[in-house]
């Protein structure tokens, strides 16, 4: 495959604009006061590459493309027109490829893409320094160039406000020209700028076609009207100069526009970053007017500013375009308090009120169901789980928070089955009948869970049974029990009364006409098993064979007998 790889050079008057003052010459000849083949918009330097000389003698040579050598010419580059320092071949920057540069042909050259060999590629120099134009309008960019190319090799013109971080297209589609032109480009965006820079780019997509010569670029000049100064002076005395993180505060912007502004003009208020750079500003307030003297903007910071101690603030206008000193002065963001809260331990609903601890920092407050003057009440918020809150403000007036919560646990349901009267002189009684299982009983006589009713005699007594589950809350459940007095009473035979028969199995009877307000069937325990009234028959019905007492009780006395159940 055949590569052409071509050059052309041209030369043209300088022009000069009698009403401008120059701001910035580069005409290459003491030096370069630009930066080539720098990376900015993805530039590179793999198959064309910019380079400072005064070469315009072109020459044969050879480009390797998959191991085969093809053979190219590169004619010489068009001579300058007088106006060009040191023309007809004064020094400049032009695009040369770089295998013409490693056959020691230097230049204005490029090898087309095709997509093949070579692959799409740009090209890109730039000025090292910027130029302030402040105090000056119609600020003009003037340079001499030619670039015979493709539709798909051309060159561009960008600038930059922000120092390089952002570049604009200005011109583009430089191409088809084959003889040095000289090219004047204004920008209102241009004027009273403290630091502008701008750039030449050189874009290589693949064609089919490719002319002679490359991109060239020779006597440079920045100029500008000196003209009324319109001037932003940004107050200092912002009131709030400190807020916390996390917030979106509120500020007055005070400051004053001197000179001119004409119509759709907007003041925009901008904020800094932390360290006070103003390279990404965010906006935080505007106002549309044309007036010019003291005036103020209604701002609101941003509620995601990191913490910092070296923001600034200063005011902007869009027409003309004017960027205004900052406040003079930091402003700080200043960091929330690191809170925390250790862990609650549940508790029971009959707990009370508890003393909340665990917050930190020492000194905060705790909100949330249940919650009053640093204690939580069990009872006020209830069975189930809820939230504590521990809240801390710095000396910075900044607050935090930190929640944990805490489960409060229901009771669990007990119970106590009733017992039946028991005899001072019966055994001691295990105690029987609470619920849930693994309790304790407790009350006057009851020890290890056995009531002695000789220990306490004859009366009526509380039994208490308690129980505790597993998350250790407890509730308890009563009954009473009455102990008769049963030591001295008289036997059956003292009053001609009978309990036939005896033994009996399914039912038995009591002899004689006396009657009886109480009539007990009673274990030897003095347990009672059964109570009758007055009948003629008692029945013994899923009494188990044993020992038992019938005890009579009227108004002159408790009599007892002993019967036999088979």
């Amino acid at each position: 495959m055949k590569k052409r790889l071509l050059s052309v050079a041209v030369a043209c008057m300088a022009f000069a604009s009698i009403s401008q003052t120059s701001l910035y010459t580069e005409n290459f000849e003491s030096g370069n006061s630009f930066t080539l083949n720098s990376p900015d918009l993805g530039g590179a330097s793999t198959y064309n590459t910019w380079l400072m000389n005064n070469v315009f003698s072109g020459g044969s040579g050879t480009f390797v493309c998959f191991g085969f050598p093809f053979s190219f010419t590169v004619p010489n580059t068009p001579a300058q027109p007088v106006g060009i320092t040191n023309a007809p071949s004064s020094s400049y920057i032009h695009i040369a490829a770089q295998a013409a540069v490693s056959n020691g042909i230097n230049c204005a050259s490029y090898i087309p893409a095709d997509g093949t060999c070579v692959t799409n590629e740009s090209n890109f120099t730039k000025m090292t320094n910027p130029v302030s134009t402040t105090g000056y309008t119609n600020v003009t960019f003037d340079f001499w160039w030619l670039c015979a190319g493709s539709v798909d090799a051309y060159g561009q013109v960008y600038y930059s406000l922000d120092g390089g971080t952002t570049w604009v297209l200005k011109q583009s589609n430089l191409n088809n020209v084959s003889t040095w032109t000289q090219l004047s480009l204004t920008d209102a965006a241009w004027d009273n700028q403290p630091s502008i820079k701008f750039a030449f780019r050189f874009v290589n997509n693949t064609a089919g076609t490719a002319a002679d010569p490359a991109f060239s670029v020779d006597e440079i000049e920045i100029s500008g009207t000196p003209g009324v100064v319109n001037s932003i002076a940004t107050s200092g005395g912002i009131v709030t100069n400190q807020w916390c993180a996390g917030t979106a505060q509120s500020l007055t912007v005070d400051f004053v526009a001197s000179g001119t502004y004409t119509a759709g003009n907007v003041y925009t208020a901008e904020i800094s970053d932390a360290s006070g750079s103003f390279a990404a500003p965010q906006q935080i307030g505007t106002l549309a007017s044309t007036a010019n003297g003291a005036l103020s903007i209604n701002a609101t910071t941003p509620v995601g500013l990191a913490v910092g101690s070296g923001y600034r603030v200063r005011v902007t206008a869009s027409s003309p375009s004017t960027i205004g000193t900052d406040n003079g002065a930091d402003l700080t963001v200043n960091a929330l308090p690191t809170v925390s809260q250790a862990p609650f331990t549940d508790a029971c609903v009959n707990a009370g009120s508890i003393a909340l601890v665990g917050g930190s920092p020492a000194g905060g407050s705790y909100t949330g169901t249940g919650v009053s003057g640093g204690s939580f009440s069990t009872t006020t918020a209830g069975v189930g789980a809820h939230t504590i809150t521990y809240s801390y403000t710095d000396a910075n007036g900044c607050s935090n928070t930190a929640s944990a919560p805490i489960t409060v646990n229901d009771l669990p349901a007990v119970t106590l089955g009733s017992f039946a009267n028991i005899c001072d002189n019966a055994g001691a009684l295990t105690l029987t009948g609470g619920s849930p299982a693994g309790g304790v009983y407790s009350g006057t006589g009851v020890t290890a869970g056995v009531f002695d009713p000789a220990a306490v005699g004859a009366g009526v007594y509380t039994i208490a049974y308690a129980y505790t589950d597993a998350n250790n809350c407890q509730a308890q459940a009563t009954q009473t029990i009455t102990v008769d007095g049963c030591s001295g009473l008289n036997e059956l035979m003292a009053i001609n009364v009978a309990v036939f028969p005896n033994p009996a199995k399914s039912s038995f009877s009591i002899s004689g006409n006396i009657p009886f307000d109480v009539i007990r069937l009673v274990d030897l325990n003095g347990k009672e098993i059964k109570l009758y009234t007055m009948s003629e028959s008692y029945a013994l019905d899923g009494v188990p064979a044993g020992m038992y007492m019938i005890v009579l009780k009227n108004a002159t006395g408790t009599y007892q007998g002993k019967l036999l159940v088979e």
